[in-house]
């Protein structure tokens, strides 16, 4: 059943962050957080996800315009308006893909959500927290490490995560130090962010059943990754760099798969 068209309010519309709530009349929230974008310039467009509006999901979107992981000085007005926001609700899930999954996890709490969606997320940016990895050195220039550290919750949840991306698997364990209820998907060689492969080959619904399964399901997604690897170019392509040095014959392999894969999607279009 296609969904009525929702009431669009902005809760709020900063410099720095901006709420949009998608009303549907429902009991339930799903609050979304932008992801990353290396060539960024202002706030991004933003639209209620389909799946989840059918699927009795009222939404709740915090968007950005700076790759700042939602940490300034807008940060804690508009967390004391999602937790006035959430209180009206029955059932609160937290949902984003990495720097979105730092978010997923970041506002749970004052969220008080019961379920968390994260797609290859972040524990912290801030050097100190993990000088180990130096991909986001330029948005943690301005990060502050008390405020955007992430509180714990009982919360239960899902972390989607390639567990050949070493560093991504790193944030992983850190994120399941905190949250005892959470269980990571591995999906090898899904990439970064992880979830790519099942939502370019249309399994994006997927990911909804698996977190509002009456207990996270981890397996559906690692089934679902199974069976939409062998449509993924991304997938052979990624399996390929990993294999080049170890494994030159099934990296040769890999890269005619992604090209043969790559047709069929062309042709399928």
């Amino acid at each position: 059943m296609t969904p009525a068209e929702p009431v669009v309010e902005r809760l709020f519309d900063g410099k720095r962050l901006r709420l949009t709530l998608f009303c549907y009349g429902h009991r339930k929230l799903l609050v979304s957080f932008d992801n990353r974008m290396a060539s960024r310039k202002g706030f991004a467009e933003v639209a209620p996800l389909k799946a989840f509006a059918r699927s009795g999901f009222d939404q709740l979107a915090l968007r950005v315009s700076k790759n700042d992981w939602f940490i300034n000085d807008e940060t804690e007005a508009v967390e004391a308006i999602m937790s006035q926001l959430a209180g009206e609700y029955d059932e609160v899930i937290t949902f984003g893909f990495s720097m979105g999954g730092y978010g997923a996890f970041r506002f749970a709490k004052p969220l008080g959500a019961s379920r968390i969606l994260a797609v290859s997320p972040q524990w912290s940016i801030h050097p100190e927290d993990v000088p180990n990895d130096p991909r986001y050195r330029k948005d943690a220039h301005h990060f502050d490490r008390t405020l955007g550290a992430i509180p714990p919750t009982g919360a239960q949840g899902i972390i989607m995560v390639d567990p050949f991306n070493r560093l991504d698997l790193w944030h992983s364990e850190r994120l399941l130090e905190m949250f005892p209820n959470v269980r990571r998907a591995r999906v090898g060689f899904a990439g970064h962010p992880a979830g790519k492969v099942l939502t370019k080959t249309g399994r994006y619904p997927l990911l909804l059943r698996a977190i509002t399964a009456p207990t996270p399901d981890r397996d559906l997604i690692c089934h679902a990754h199974r069976e939409a690897r062998r449509d993924s170019p991304d997938y052979f392509r990624n399996l390929a760099r990993y294999a080049d040095t170890r494994r030159p014959e099934v990296a040769s392999k890999a890269r005619r798969l992604a090209r043969r894969t790559e047709r069929q999607a062309a042709e399928d279009q």
